[in-house]
């Protein structure tokens, strides 16, 4: 089976992926879902963001946690 980026960005990241990408802790990441500036899916017992809406939060100069 081939991988290509479709699949890679279907599978979604978990929330300590994001806090990586993004430079924060996972609570400022699980603060950010709650006031929905990132959207979470449920599967089962794990959390996923679509890598997509992190990437653009991250280039898009969007200021991430802190004052």
């Amino acid at each position: 089976m081939e991988t290509n980026e479709t699949n890679l960005e279907e599978c979604g990241i978990s929330v300590k992926s994001a806090a990586v990408i993004l430079g924060v802790s996972p609570r400022t990441v699980w603060r950010m879902i709650a006031d929905h500036e990132l959207t979470a899916h449920r599967f089962r017992r794990c959390t996923r963001l679509l890598r997509s809406q992190v990437m653009s939060r991250l280039q898009g100069g969007a200021k991430v946690g802190g004052v």
